[in-house]
């Protein structure tokens, strides 16, 4: 296995690959917080040549914050067919795991309690609101119930089905909700 080498570069040295799968254009604000947060901690993948192999919503969060250089690291040694693998699996790799939501609970709950801007963990609000629990304040009085204080139901527990679901309206159990 190559040794790891990691240079900071700048930013117009990186040529996004034009066939990137990825639509994430609208996850860059995202991103862009992220990295003001925390640094830039994932280096973009690229070849000597400039070609992006991997961070290409890490790329466009560092122009949008006007970044001068971006760290980078090396991947000279992985032949073209290794190149668009790796890209397919550097973005399929983060699903693959699940989530202990008992721990996350715990781990956002810690967070929560420090005052940390918990949209910064990449989940966002109506998600963790369904995580820790409830009772998140979303800027509305009434946005985790009605007016009565009454938690909400989601639009699955209140039709029996979740929304955008596609629906046999000859089946017996849809007939039977009319």
């Amino acid at each position: 296995m190559a040794e790891l080498k990691v240079e900071t570069w700048p930013i117009e040295r990186c040529i996004p690959y034009c066939r990137n799968p990825r639509k994430n254009d609208e996850q860059v604000d995202r991103m862009a917080s992220a990295i003001k947060e925390f640094g830039f901690r994932i280096p973009i993948v690229a070849k000597s040549d400039g070609s992006v192999v991997d961070g290409h919503l890490r790329l466009k969060a560092a122009q949008k914050l006007g970044l001068k250089e971006v760290p980078v690291a090396l991947a000279d040694e992985l032949t073209e067919a290794q190149v668009k693998a790796f890209r397919i699996l550097a973005n399929k790799s983060a699903n693959w795991a699940e989530w202990d939501t008992d721990l996350l609970k715990l781990e956002l709950e810690d967070l929560q309690e420090m005052d940390f801007d918990l949209e910064l963990t990449g989940f966002e609000l109506p998600e963790l609101d369904e995580i820790i629990g409830g009772g998140m304040d979303y800027g509305s009085e009434n946005y985790a119930g009605n007016e009565n204080g009454a938690e909400s139901k989601s639009l699955a527990e209140r039709f029996g089905y979740p929304p955008f679901s596609v629906l046999n309206c000859r089946d017996g159990v849809w007939q039977g909700r009319k």
